[in-house]
């Protein structure tokens, strides 16, 4: 997912996550300096508490005074790598990228002496292939503890969430509205940021499962802003939103009752007013609610309206709520737990 900086419609937006390379620099920032990742996400926690020696190589991996590795994510980006969910793709596409990759890039979120070391360091990749082996070697290992989480839980709940941003933006609500961040350079940044968007610019919001207070990274061709996985009772909603419309059309017995004649065979308006006893504008009532659910269609034949359940959209209503149904209740602070073993 690379998006380049021409042709753009004003206020392109594009939602993608999961991102491994993002949360792998998450597991980064976390090993140096962030309590606050630690305690957020239990699995840091443990990545910080049982992988001493891992840690202590991130540390020393780079002599310079940056406590994080922005440069895998400059380099995802580059190599088309953002929603990348293998780690050896990502490696793969990373270390193919890095021989062509330009130096002079402007990186304007970052100061000055930030970007002076980024640059440095993907100079120093480009120049060693043995320091890219140590390199990649060590974001592998990094990653590996966290992995099996990431891969069962992790990156579903960021899946859940980009589905979720995606229906908000569909139904026109401003990213920058629905956004929250702690970021204060994102922050001071935003007005500008949206304008530049609203004349073309693309804005990339990329879903983190293991986010922290803020992410924000102005690279050339796009401006990419992080977001968090949305908590359980915001996954479970998003689970459960597809299935409540039709549930409340069929939550009035009479309309139920309808829909059960229905399922016997298609009827028109009259047959259902006569057997039911009720008058033909009543039922209409009830079949336009069943309609908007999409649990009944209707074909003319001639004068007469033949209406009939709509049955792939029944048999799925059916699967899901056997599913939400019988599904074992997931613990409230399960997402933030790594798998036992």
């Amino acid at each position: 997912m690379q998006v380049a900086d021409t042709n753009h419609s004003p206020g392109l937006v594009e939602v993608v996550g999961p991102s491994l390379a993002f949360d792998l620099s998450w597991c980064i920032h976390a090993i140096f300096s962030s309590d606050y990742l630690r305690e957020k996400h239990a699995v840091l926690g443990r990545l910080y508490d049982q992988h001493g020696e891992l840690c202590e190589r991130a540390r020393g991996f780079w002599v310079d005074d940056m406590g994080c590795f922005t440069d895998i994510q400059v380099l995802a980006h580059h190599a088309n790598a953002i929603d990348v969910t293998d780690f050896s793709v990502l490696r793969a596409r990373c270390e193919a990228t890095l021989p062509s990759l330009a130096l002079d890039m402007p990186l304007t979120s970052e100061t000055e002496e930030d970007r002076a070391t980024i640059l440095s360091r993907l100079a120093r990749l480009q120049e060693s292939e043995e320091l890219r082996d140590e390199y990649f070697d060590l974001l592998g290992d990094l990653w590996s503890p966290v992995a099996d989480w990431w891969q069962g839980e992790g990156a579903p709940s960021v899946e859940a969430s980009v589905a979720e941003l995606r229906r908000s933006l569909a139904r026109g609500a401003k990213w920058y509205e629905i956004m929250s961040s702690e970021c204060s350079v994102l922050i001071q940044h935003l007005p500008d940021i949206i304008e530049r968007n609203e004349t073309g610019h693309p804005v990339v919001l990329v879903g983190c499962a293991l986010f922290g207070k803020g992410l924000y990274l102005d690279l050339p061709g796009c401006t990419l802003v992080g977001f968090g996985a949305a908590r359980p009772v915001h996954l479970a909603r998003a689970r459960t939103e597809h299935v409540v419309a039709p549930l409340r059309a069929l939550g009035d017995p009479t309309r139920l009752a309808i829909f059960e004649y229905l399922t016997r065979g298609p009827a028109g308006v009259t047959d259902i007013a006569a057997d039911f006893s009720l008058s033909q504008p009543t039922v209409s009532v009830h079949i336009k609610r069943l309609r908007e659910a999409g649990l009944v269609s209707a074909v003319r034949r001639g004068n007469r309206l033949e209406l009939s359940v709509e049955s792939s959209t029944a048999a799925k209503l059916a699967d899901d709520l056997g599913r939400l149904l019988t599904k074992a209740p997931a613990s409230a602070e399960g997402w933030r737990a790594a798998p036992s073993g």
